[in-house]
């Protein structure tokens, strides 16, 4: 079968296995979820139903022919190891989906806090397709020492050392793509209609304040009230409800900001935690910063000084127009489900699609 037909089965087993995994109900997704809930995360059955429902619907046919490069791999593959996050249920599944439409074989590492999901969507496309190669790790290391390139998701503070383990086991910078956790901002103007301010609030707490784009920090103009915005945070707690650690897991900020008598706000059960003040990423996940502006070149100010982790401004997309095109605008709601082929995917499909035998003395 030559490449270009290979590459076609292999798209078609990946459509063919988010197609069956859209279904809540499929068994071998039943269970994964099970394991997941079992794991050590703060993550919630509706959270990850929504999560793996969003993804496994934007693995479309004409989404992977968008997003993918058609690499030529005969003769010329490669082990790409995947170091996989832990910031959220499915992170590094852009990377996988890459790896496993390429014909390089694919080599997992998956967290602690997401242990099945991952494993089990490879084993529905191995099952599918017998010339996908999937095998998964169960450390780090012995990942780094078989790998020929690595993707991965580390935290900001390890990635140093993970830069220099790569170094100690001959994976030269060229083969390694690394895409820590970046920050997000809100940015509002009181125009947001309730479409605009459910969005935000799901981009604000769906994966209990976290994710691998953080959203913690809302700019508003000072006249602004946040009621309504809070508001929009219970009723999606409604339809998503907090995991049951996080109310424990903000009880000492609460008490913290109650003794110094600093404004702020939360659910009656405690679900989210929004303090006023400057603007920081405050701690701990479910903290919620809001911080006010009385002119947009504060918020100007403050991007340009943290642009190396800022991955997007959230604002209602009437808005868009009135802010410096430098700004990396995305509208309420996608945030942490982005399109395949948004800057860090289009990362991603480069990286891969550009892959080939590795060279024998940087091994």
């Amino acid at each position: 079968m030559d490449g270009t037909k290979e590459t076609d089965t292999r798209r078609r087993a990946l459509v063919d296995v988010a197609a069956r995994w859209r279904e809540p109900d499929h068994p071998p997704r039943e269970e994964a979820v099970a394991q997941t809930l079992d794991a050590p995360n703060r993550w919630t059955e509706e959270a990850l139903d929504y999560a793996l429902n969003r993804w496994m619907q934007a693995v479309t046919a004409e989404a992977l022919s968008d997003w993918l490069e058609a690499p030529d791999v005969d003769g010329a593959s490669c082990s790409v190891g995947v170091l996989h996050g832990d910031t959220e249920p499915l992170a590094g599944l852009r990377a996988a989906l890459s790896v496993w439409a390429s014909g390089h074989a694919y080599l997992g590492h998956v967290p602690e806090a997401s242990p099945a999901l991952l494993p089990a969507l490879a084993q529905a496309l191995q099952a599918r397709h017998g010339g996908i190669e999937a095998t998964f790790v169960e450390d780090a290391e012995t990942l780094l020492a078989r790998a020929d390139a690595l993707v991965a998701q580390p935290s900001r503070d390890a990635t140093a050392a993970l830069r220099d383990r790569c170094d100690a086991h001959g994976l030269p910078a060229s083969r390694r793509l690394l895409q820590p956790p970046r920050r997000a901002i809100a940015v509002l103007d009181g125009h947001e209609d309730d479409d605009a301010r459910g969005g935000i609030a799901e981009d604000l707490l769906l994966y209990e304040g976290g994710g691998h784009r953080r959203l913690a920090l809302l700019w508003a103009p000072s006249d602004l009230s946040p009621d309504a915005y809070l508001e929009a945070m219970a009723r999606f707690r409604g339809v998503f409800p907090a995991h049951d650690d996080t109310p424990g897991a903000l009880q000492m900020q609460k008490a913290f900001l109650e003794a110094q008598d600093d404004p702020h706000a939360f659910a009656a059960g405690l679900e989210f935690l929004v303090s006023r003040g400057a603007p920081e990423v405050p701690q701990p996940e479910g903290h919620l910063r809001w911080t006010e502006y009385d002119a947009l070149d504060a918020v100007d100010a403050w991007i340009q000084e943290h642009h190396d982790r800022l991955c997007a401004v959230v604002a209602r997309a009437p808005l868009h127009d009135q802010l410096p095109a430098s700004w990396p605008l995305r509208t309420p709601g996608d945030l942490h489900l982005p399109p395949l082929d948004d800057a860090e995917g289009a990362a991603v499909a480069r990286f891969v699609g550009g892959l080939g035998a590795p060279d024998a003395q940087t091994r």
